[in-house]
Formats: C-alpha cells, structure tokens, sequence
C-alpha cells in the first residue's frame, strides 16, 4: 500500500482518525447502524460499481466523500440505507491492461494466445488492486458494504441483464444494422454515442481540396474538401445542396466548379473569372472520373453492378456552405450521412480497409498502411502520400492545417474512424421511449440543477440509437442467438430458458452409489488400501438387490468404477435388471476420489471430517499422494460431457460413489468453486445403494465445469430451432456501460431471486434510488445509461436525487496527469490533514458541479479554521470540565423554557440560537442535497464558537458558572451530531469524549439533532443584535487601529447611532472594545464615534493589561496550567511597583499568584514603554 507507515510522519489528526477507525471496526458501528434500522423505511441509495484493476486517487475521495454524507445524514433520521458496494468487471479497460500484461497488440493476438486463458487473466486482473481499494474505503470512512459486493463477471449478475436484453427485445426496440460506426481500429470495436461523447480530444489535421475531373470535359473539375484525406480512395459520389448557388470559375486555364459563397475565402488573391453560374439542381447527375481505381479494381458480387450509380452527383441536405466548397466528398462506408445517402441512391457499399484500420490489398502504396499513420514527429505520412499523389495527377487544389476536436477512443486513446459495420442496437430514438426519457429526467432533481435541462437533458432531447454491441472478448455475452437457416432470431433471457432451448442428446442418466462395503463401517482407522479394494458387506448386498426391485427403467448402457465395491453392485443390479455382465463398461474416471496417504493410520473421524466437510473450504488443495476435488471434478465432468456428445436417446446407468457423485452434481448444477464451503454444503449426497435419475443439460462451462457465462465457451452452446437447424449465437459482447447501468436490477439478480421461495421473495425492487452521486461525465454515462435502462423497463427513472461533481484539477486549474507530474496522492494529503479535512474541503471549496482546483494552502486554512478551533474549545472545556453537570437530571431542557431561559447569559442565549439556526440550516440544506451551504454553516458556526462565545465566556468558565459548562456541553455535544455525515471522524471522536453512560455508543448511532426553539421570535432578536453588536465592534477596532491604540489600552466611551441595544449587549461592547461607557447619540455624523482621549488613570490601566499579558505568556513558557497557583517575585523600579500596587487584587486573581514580592531576580524581563520588570514564577 501507499501509506506511510511510519507513525512519525503522521499529523495528529491522522492519528486519531486511525484511533477511531479501529473503535468503528471494533465494535462493528457500520453494522450496528444498518442493524438498528433495518425495520425503518428504506432510503435506497445505488453505488457507482468502480474498476478495481488500477489504483484509487484523490478524485475516488471526491466521488466517494459526496456519496457518504446523504445516506450518514439519512440513517441518523431513522431511515434504512443499505449500501452494496460493487464491482465494474468488464469491458476494454481490463482487455487493455491483460493485453499489455501479456504483450499482445491485437484481437489476431488475443485469438492466438486463446479468448479463455485471455479472459481468465481479466477475471484475475479486476482485482489486482483490490487491496489497495479496500483499505482506501476504509481509511476515508466510506461506509459502504464491502463484504457482499455485486460484480459485473458473475453468472447471476449476466443472467440479470439477459433478462433485461429480453424484456427490450420484447418490445420490438432490439435491431441488428449495417450502418457507419464510430469505429476503434486499435481495439477492433465499435463505440455509442455517450462512449463517444468522453472521448473527444483537440487534434491539429490536414484537410485538403480536391480536384474531381468531369468526364468528357478537359481542365473541367469540381472542387470538394475533405478532413479525413485517407478516405478519398473510398469515393463513389459528390454532394450538393439543390439550393445553393455555384459557379464554374476559370483559373489560368482550368475551370473549377463550386459554391459561390465560397469563393472570396478559397480563391482570394487568384485572378479568376466566373465563366457561368448555376443551381446545384443542374449539377445533378454530373459524372466525373474516379479519384483512385481501387474501389473499381476490387470490389466484387451484387455490389460492383451498383458501379453504374458511382461517380456522379447527388443532391444531399446536409450539404452547406459554412465551410469547404458547397460539394461534399461522399465515402459511403466511412461516414454516416455518406452512408444514408450510399443507401438512399444505391451507391457500392465496398470496404477499402480492413477492421485494424489498414488498407486491404490491391489498394497499391496504400497497401497495408494504417488509414492515421504518423512518423515518431507526428507528421502525418499517410495524408501526405495521398496528397503527393493527387498533386502529380493534377488533382490537388490546395491543403490547410485544421485545427478540431476529433472524437478518440475513450479508453485506448486511438483515433477513431467511422466505419460500416453490423452491429446491434436498441431505438432509443423510439418516440415512446425518447418523450418518457425526457417526462422522466423532468422530476429528478439535479444538483447542480442547471443540468437536467441542460447537459442531461440536451442529450435526452437529441438521442441516438444505443450501439449496444462489442467486437471484444471480455464482457457481458449479447444473449442473441441466429439461425442460419431460416434467419430467425431467439434473445434468451435466462439461464433456465438457456437450458430449455440447448439441444440435447435425449439421454437419460441414472446414476446409484455402491451398497454398504467394508469402509464405509464407523469407528477404527483409516488404511488406503481399504479403502480402495473394500468389498460390499452383507448389508450392502441387500441394499443393492432392495433398490433393483424398485427400478423400472429399460437400461441401453451400463458405466461403473473399476473399484470392487462399485463392479460388486453393478454386477449385482443388472443381473436382476437382465443387463448382460460383459457390456459393463468400466472407467476410471468414475472412480472414487483419490485420497490422501496423509490419513494413513489415523482415525476414521479425521479421514471423514475432511473428506465429508473441510474440503469445501479449499477445493484446489491437493494432499500427498491424491487429488483436489477439482481435479475430481475435471474428471467426472469429462466423462459426462464425452457420454453426451457420442450417445443420443439412451438410458444409461451409472455405479459410482459418494464423493464421485457429488463432483457429478457439481457439473450438472453449473456450481461454482468459490460458492463451495463447509459451512454451506451444496450437495445433499447418495446413501448407499441409493439410486436417482440426473436430469443432464449441457452447459456453459470452464474448464473446472464452473458454470461460466462467458466467451468462448458461451458460443459453443447451441440452441434449437424449429426449422430444425440449429441456432448460433451472435458473436459480440455488451456495452459494459450496459452492465453498469442495470445494477438497480442485477444486483440483486432480479427478478429471479424475486420469485418464490428465493431470498427476496418477499421484498420489492429498491427501485428508484433516492440518491446518487458521480462526476459530470457521467451524465453519458452512468447517468444515462441508469435512466435509460429504467425506462426500457417499465420502471421509469433510475433515481430522484442526484449531486454531479465537476472534476478535480490542480491548483493551476490544469487536469492532473502522471505526464504533467502534478497528480495528488491522496494518502499523502490524508497523513497531513486527516479525511475530514479532505472531505469538508470538497463540500465548501464551491458547488459540487463546479471543478475544484486542489490547492493544499487552501486545506491547512480550512484544518485551522475547522478542527484549529474545534479541538481549542474542547481542550478548554476538558479544562474546567464537572461531569456531574452533563448527568441526564441536569439537561438542557429546563433552561430552554421559561425562567431558565431568561435566566441565561446572553451570551449562552446567543450561541444555543446560533445552534438552532445551524441545526435548521443543515437540515433544510441536506434534506435538498445541498453540502455547499452547511459546511460553511458548520465551519462559521465553529468560528464563532470560538472566537466569540468561547473568547467572552472563559471567566465565567473558569468561575464553575454552571450554565455556561451546560451550555457549551451541549454545543459541543450537539455539533458532533451535525458534523456527523460531513466529518464522521472528528465528529466521533468529539463526541466519545462527550457522552456519557446512557448514550448510543457512537455518534453514528444517533438521531439527528432536532431544532430546540424552532428559531423563535426571540431567538431571532438575539441574532440580529447580537449581529449588530459584533458590527459595533469591528468598526469600534477599526477606529482603533486608525488611531494606532491597542485594545488592551482602556479609552473612556464609544457613541453609537441608531442602535437600541439593552445593557447586556452593551456591557459585550464595552469589554470588546475595552472602553468605560457605550452611549447612544443619534446626533454623531458616523456610526459609530470612539473618544480616543487617554488619561492618566487609562494610561496606567493600559499598561497594566500590558503586564498581565507578559506574566500570562510567561507562563505558558514555562509550562504551567490554568489552575496551578504561583508566587510572583518581581524586580522593578518605584513606578513599577506603585503600578503593580494599585491593581494587585486584580493581579492575584488574573495570573492566579497566591502573593507578590518585589526583589532582585533572573526572570524573564518585560518593556512596557519606560517601565522595566524583571519577573520570576515560583509554583
């Protein structure tokens, strides 16, 4: 891991936070949480499944601090909010990683090496940083349940988004097309729309105008302009607009044809002569010579007599004069309103170049060359060449360098090409579908709002059919299977529809366990040989002839274990069945398990604890000298795979044992090695001589016979068609958007663990979510593919609340980069700030759909300004604290109400209002989704706290004045609650430091606090004063400060104009201020007018607040407590000591100093202006 190990390095914070994560692990708090709500209404709250195959960075606690607060905030309102964590498994991320692992280039390569050891290495390399992943959750106290995650790869999760595929397919939306895809010729893929949308990149091209010569015209051309110069080997028409104005122009002694409005950018400077002008009708049907003859040279069958339409002009509406000439270079396989308009007039739909990108042969010095080849500059060769060669042929114009935003692959980061391909999609673009799309997104509420009608809802409104199909390897298996034949489709929509549609042998299987035999007798001690060469006891031999009587079957073949136990029976059946002795066939492979000579000598109980039980906790595990029961398995499940491929409608019997048995119904269940465990035995074993008919299907298997939904094995399943022929399934895979976006639905393997007598029989779908939270791309991602899969299934929208975050970015702005060297480890800024810093400064840095420039100076401000202060007002209190105040006799409760209300400083009665204004804000704010405004709320709250409760209530703290310790206990108390979801560490630790015996034993396990005084009437005139009282005071200190005058330097009044303020908020001013009298006088021209006047009596005072703080800060030198008591020795002159005289009361009690000498020392010596004092602190 990247943490830093070493203790030293670690913050305080840090530390504690560390400290609070093993009292959370401890004493399971998570799980308490969950426990003691699970009765409760549920708050469903769906986790964005991220991929596990790279490490998390700063932006993961980003996503993750946002998700963590709602359903914290929801659960201490008494909601049940489960969190199933999950797992992204699929799709080109991991197929990249294997297949730079491997050292693979290619899909050939993939192929080669062989799709299933490729795809057991990305089943393997999803979790090569689970670790890391784990522990990072953990650290950054993301409570989400780790334990029970849903993963994309598992057969329950894909039998889910079959049904889903189904469900699509029965509402007619699921189409198969050949039309122009945005293609990824690294990958071998083509991509949707919102993949498309993430990928795009600004790229520097050169896009070039072309001369096309008009036949039976000499020096007669038409000029078009294309970007993509590797596609005019492809072409096979020019468009036009049928409204547009050309005109043919004469250039030295050429004449081009093309759009007037055009001409002032291409030919300025060009001394030209328009010679004719036209419409674009009459340039309909124009034909001109091909540009390359290699489309004419290779093209072949029913598409080369469509020949006779290429080369000629067409009129087209996506024709404009905006850019180019007004004429349209026309590739129909490489370019979707080419290819609408190759389709519409029956122009040769014939491919140049081979899925890789590279042009076929036949293609001449294009031959074999990548269609976006560059050399190690970036110079674009490919473009180059072809434009060489239209300059020696007289067919170039001119070239440019263009400068664009290119869509690029959003994974590989390769140019994409858009290519005519098949592929499968579902019609989005279906009126129904599109208008509930938008009604739906229409009553989710965004955060920001601004982009459900605008980013979201702008791609909801200009839809595209969703390329749902993958030319790739590791991914969900489209559930499609085609006949040949008769062309029919068949979309599966369950393994057990799976099951019933697989052809089948017709073949019966029985299959019965030898009798009673000589091992099989409790007690005594295990010897191999025994058990091997054990024969049938006199009890088994009954058995087998009991249970022959019973069966009725006709028997066609007989298999049995070459051991004697099992030829015993078998001999002994079919002899009372009348099946002939000698066609028994006898194979090993049926045999029993080979154990271990690890038991040697031992007793039976052991042998058969393992054999029966402990096994199923390490399947793989071989012993010296035997098999692992995979092994076992592997072999049995060749055996009956090999019956059911060379036999067809027989009945054929089986004589085998017990633990060769339970191997067989693992292969015939479709089990799953990693679901084997001895606390949870799958298999319900044959007694002796019992026999029982398996119904055999074959499956979708491994080469463990593990049930495996997967490519390659998934396309060797073939179904029954009732043409006779047999049904294939389609090649592709899934858009692992797709997997992502069914998780309302798979998670939970719905609907099948729905139906009756399966685990959540009895429950309903949590569907939709209440809240969900990601980055801004997921808006076409994610977002979208959530809503849009709720919608094809009746459900309507996904979810009802949503926070979008912007990005994360360094503190110049730029986005974070390994190649840029600016990337935050975000372990690092944990071990300095802690989490809850971290996360407090994503909630108040700006709105959560804003990007957030990370600059670390700004997190140390928020550390002081947050937990600084925080962790000061708790030490004070700690201080002076008197447990006995906080018993539950002596609440809050009666000083809230009545006398006891009034009865309270006006300072307590401030800061519990501010309390209640806090608690109102927070609520309203989180009950909207909103995180910006309440930690604000909560880091000004603390500042106020701090430095003006705290800073004005200490005397009477340290006087024991039981109120205000009442008070601040409850502040402090009830602050931990509110900072709870936002800062679930400090929060907890604050509080475990407050609670006392009859409280929930963490801060979690709380209820949210409620508004004490619902903000009254007469909490808002405290409010408001006392806001008016701290206005007071900033101007009092800057008039102060205009004067160069210290605060501790006393002056005599401050006038006030306009406010009416009691003598409680007065006295506040005057001890603020330090000043004698606070006066109203509504005839001073400012606000405020301070008498900057010092008299002699003021002078001394000043200089005595000057000496109090140098004894003061002395003491804290030398390390001494409020509470320690001292002796002051003092070495002054006359004026010193006439000055320590007269305010030696105060002295005593403010530096508590039991007496006072004067006599010479060596202390530690204070200037006040003239006066010197050398002081020493005896304790």
């Amino acid at each position: 891991m990247e943490e830093k190990k070493d203790n030293k390095e670690k913050s305080e914070i840090a530390k504690r936070e560390e400290k609070i994560l093993e009292f959370w692990k401890e004493n399971n708090i998570f799980e308490k949480s969950l426990e003691q709500s699970k009765d409760k209404k549920e708050f469903v709250f769906y986790e964005g499944p991220p991929t596990a195959n790279g490490k998390p960075g700063i932006h993961h606690l980003e996503a993750r601090a946002f998700k963590d607060v709602i359903p914290r905030y929801k659960t201490m309102n008494g909601f049940y909010v489960r969190r199933k964590g999950g797992w992204d498994t699929h799709g080109l991320p991991v197929e990249l990683q294997v297949e730079k692992m491997l050292g693979l280039n290619s899909k050939k390569a993939i192929e080669e090496y062989g799709i299933a050891k490729f795809n057991e290495q990305c089943k393997k390399n999803v979790w090569e940083y689970l670790d890391f992943w784990e522990k990072f959750t953990e650290r950054i106290g993301y409570w989400v349940d780790q334990k029970n995650p849903y993963i994309t790869y598992r057969n329950s999760y894909i039998e889910s988004v079959w049904n889903i595929v189904k469900k699509i397919d029965d509402q007619k939306l699921f189409y198969k097309d050949y039309k122009v895809v945005p293609w990824c010729p690294r990958c071998g893929t083509g991509l949707s729309s919102h993949e498309l949308a993430q990928g795009y990149e600004d790229v520097k091209d050169l896009s070039v105008y072309v001369k096309f010569e008009i036949k039976n015209q000499d020096n007669n051309y038409i000029l078009a302009w294309t970007t993509t110069p590797w596609t005019l080997p492809g072409n096979v028409a020019l468009a036009i607009g049928f409204y547009i104005e050309y005109v043919k122009v004469k250039l030295v002694n050429e004449f081009l044809i093309l759009a007037k409005a055009r001409l002032s950018q291409l030919l300025e400077g060009n001394n030209y002569k328009i010679v004719e002008e036209m419409k674009g009708k009459d340039l309909i049907g124009l034909e001109y010579e091909p540009l390359f003859s290699y489309l004419i040279n290779t093209i072949v069958g029913d598409e080369k007599i469509k020949l006779k339409n290429a080369y000629k002009i067409y009129n087209a509406d996506f024709v404009n004069t905006e850019d180019g000439t007004g004429v349209v270079h026309t590739a129909v396989m490489y370019g979707q309103d080419d290819f609408e308009l190759g389709t519409k007039v029956d122009l040769p739909k014939h491919h140049l170049v081979n899925p890789e990108g590279n042009f076929i042969k036949g293609t001449g010095f294009l031959e074999g060359r990548f269609v976006k080849e560059i050399d190690e500059k970036g110079k674009p060769t490919m473009a180059v060449d072809i434009i060489e060669d239209l300059k020696k042929r007289n067919l170039f114009f001119k070239q440019e360098n263009y400068k664009h935003s290119y869509p690029h692959c959003w994974r590989c980061h390769t140019s994409l090409v858009y290519y005519a391909r098949d592929s499968w999609y579902i019609r989005m673009s279906d009126p129904k579908i599109k208008k509930t799309l938008i009604e739906e997104n229409s009553d989710i509420n965004w955060e920001p709002e601004y982009i459900r009608d605008g980013r979201f809802g702008e791609w909801l409104r200009e839809i595209k059919d969703w390329a749902i199909s993958r030319e790739r390897y590791w991914g969900t298996p489209l559930p499609i299977w085609e006949c040949s034949k008769c062309e029919k489709r068949h979309v599966v929509g369950s393994l057990e529809e799976l099951k019933n549609k697989t052809k089948k042998s017709g073949n019966k299987y029985f299959v019965m366990r030898h009798g009673e035999a000589e091992n099989n007798i409790k007690g005594g001690v295990h010897y191999k040989d025994l058990n091997l060469n054990a024969k049938l006891t006199e009890l088994g031999k009954k058995q087998v002839l009991e249970s022959s009587k019973n069966f009725k079957e006709k028997i066609d073949i007989v298999f049995s274990s070459p051991f004697e136990r099992a030829k015993e029976t078998a001999k002994i059946f079919c002899d009372q069945i009348n099946f002939p002795l000698k066609k028994i066939i006898y194979d090993k492979r049926i045999q029993e398990w080979e154990t271990s000579s690890f038991f040697e000598g031992k007793n039976k109980t052991v042998f058969n604890k393992y054999y029966d039980k402990d096994y199923l906790d390490n399947s793989n595990e071989i012993l010296p000298d035997g098999e692992s029961f995979v092994q076992l398995i592997k072999r049995i499940g060749q055996f009956i795979y090999e019956l059911e491929a060379n036999h067809s409608n027989k009945n054929i019997l089986i004589f085998g044992h017990g633990s060769a048995t339970d191997a067989l119904s693992f292969v015939i269940r479709g089990l799953l090695l990693d679901s084997l465990s001895s606390k949870n035995n799958p298999f319900n074993s044959l007694k002796n001589a019992e026999i029982k008919k398996f119904n055999f299907i074959p499956l979708s298997h491994n080469e463990n016979f593990e049930l495996d939904l997967h490519k390659p094995y998934i396309d060797e399943v073939k179904l029954m068609c009732d043409c006779g022929s047999d049904f294939i399934r389609t090649k592709e895979v899934m858009d692992v958007w797709f997997d992502s976006g069914a998780m309302p639905f798979a998670q939970d393997h719905y609907p099948f663990d729905y139906a009756q007598g399966k685990p959540l029989e009895n429950q309903k779908l949590a569907y939709p979510a209440d809240f969900i939270s990601e980055a801004i791309d997921q808006t076409r991602g994610w977002f979208y593919t959530l809503h849009a899969i709720g919608v094809l299934m009746g459900r309507g929208k996904a979810y009802k609340n949503v926070i979008c975050l912007g990005h994360l970015l360094d503190a110049n702005g730029k986005k974070m980069s390994k190649s840029l060297g600016n990337v935050i480890d975000p372990w690092i800024m944990i071990e300095k700030y802690g989490v809850d810093t971290l996360r407090l400064w994503m909630y108040s840095v700006n709105q959560p759909g804003e990007s957030k420039n990370f600059d670390e100076k700004t997190v140390q401000i928020l550390y002081q300004q947050v937990f600084g202060l925080l962790y000061n007002v708790l030490a004070f209190y700690e201080l002076y604290r008197n447990k006995d105040l906080e018993k539950e006799d002596l609440t809050l409760r009666p000083l809230l109400t009545g006398e006891g209300w009034e009865r309270l400083n006006i300072l307590d009665q401030w800061i519990l209002a501010r309390l209640d204004e806090l608690v109102e804000l927070t609520t309203k704010n989180l009950d909207n989704y909103k995180l910006l405004e309440p930690t604000r709320a909560i880091r000004d709250f603390i500042g106020d706290l701090s430095t003006w409760y705290l800073r004005r209530s200490r005397e009477r703290i340290k006087e024991g004045n039981k109120e205000a310790k009442q008070v601040l206990y409850f502040v402090l108390k009830t602050l931990s609650k509110i900072m709870a979801p936002f800062a679930p560490f400090g929060a907890e630790d604050i509080y475990l430091k407050l609670k006392n015996e009859k409280d929930p034993e963490s801060v979690h396990l709380t209820k949210w606090p409620n508004n004490q005084l619902r903000i009254r009437n007469y909490e808002l005139e405290i409010l408001k004063n006392m806001e008016i009282v701290r206005k007071i005071v900033t101007l009092g200190l800057e008039a102060r400060q205009r004067a160069n005058i210290k605060v501790r330097q006393p002056l005599f009044k401050l006038e006030i104009k306009n406010y009416e303020l009691g003598i409680e908020y007065a006295d506040l001013i005057k001890e603020e201020l330090n000043v004698k009298e606070v006066i109203e006088n509504k005839n001073i021209d400012t606000e405020i007018l301070l008498d900057i006047e010092i008299t002699k009596e003021l002078k001394e005072e000043g200089d005595f607040r000057e000496f109090i703080r140098g004894v003061q800060d002395i003491r804290k030198q030398i390390g001494l407590t409020p509470n320690d008591m001292v002796s002051l020795i003092i070495e002054t002159d006359d004026k010193g000591v006439d000055l320590i005289n007269k305010f030696e009361k105060d002295l005593l009690k403010t530096v508590s100093a039991n007496n006072i000498s004067f006599e010479k020392n060596n202390g530690i010596e204070i200037k006040i202006e003239k006066l010197i004092f050398k002081i020493k602190i005896e304790k």
